[in-house]
């Protein structure tokens, strides 16, 4: 029995150890992404957003979709 929890102790370990690297990968990108906005200006944001856009375009439009009606919910009981 003691065995078998090890075993499970060093699989979640495991685990956590992929999450982590996966989670500092990431935050390295978008470290790396902030960095090139920052450099390229409104311009690369806006050309990395038309790219996508175009790769994407359902996505695109569902995600302008949500943020149009969150902008609506937040600004809409302010003209009440």
């Amino acid at each position: 029995m003691e065995s078998q929890d090890q075993m499970t102790n060093s699989g979640v370990q495991a685990g956590f150890e992929r999450v982590g690297a996966i989670v500092k990968d990431v935050a390295e990108r978008a470290r790396d992404t902030v960095a090139s906005y920052r450099e390229g200006g409104v311009g690369q944001v806006s050309d990395d957003i038309l790219e996508y856009a175009r790769r994407q375009p359902v996505t695109a439009l569902l995600i302008a979709t949500g943020v149009g009606l969150l902008v609506g919910m937040i600004l809409g009981p302010g003209r009440r």
